[in-house]
C-alpha cells in the first residue's frame, strides 16, 4: 500500500492526531466550529498537492463546500501508524494559484 493510502486509512479508521497549532491556526482563518472534523474531512478527501519527501510530509488541499473556504493541510506521517495534521490554513492569494498552485517567487 503506498504511503498516502496508508496514511488516509489512518485517519478513516481514526488513529491519527491534531496538534493544537492545527487547531489554533484553523480557528483562525474561520474553520470553526467542528474544526477537528473539518480537518479530518480534508484529510480523507482532500488531494496531495506538495510532498516532502525528506520531512515525512505532505501538503493536502480541499474545499469545505458548507464555508466555500479552501484549506490546506500538512500532515507528517514519519510515524506511519499515527500521521498528525501539524498544521492547517486558508491559502493566502498572494502566495497561490486557485488555492492549488505556488505562484513563483519574485
Amino acid at each position: 500500500m503506498n504511503s498516502n493510502k496508508h496514511m488516509r486509512k489512518r485517519f478513516i479508521d481514526g488513529e491519527y492526531a491534531i496538534s493544537d497549532h492545527a487547531i489554533i491556526e484553523a480557528r483562525k482563518d474561520g474553520i470553526d466550529p467542528r474544526t477537528v472534523e473539518k480537518l479530518e474531512w480534508v484529510a480523507i478527501n482532500g488531494e496531495v498537492i506538495e510532498e516532502y519527501v525528506d520531512r515525512k510530509r505532505v501538503l493536502i488541499y480541499a474545499e469545505l463546500k458548507e464555508e466555500n473556504l479552501p484549506v490546506h493541510i500538512i500532515v507528517d506521517y514519519s510515524f506511519r501508524d499515527e500521521p498528525v495534521i501539524v498544521t492547517a490554513y486558508v491559502p493566502d492569494s498572494r502566495y497561490w494559484l486557485k488555492n492549488k498552485t505556488r505562484k513563483a517567487r519574485k
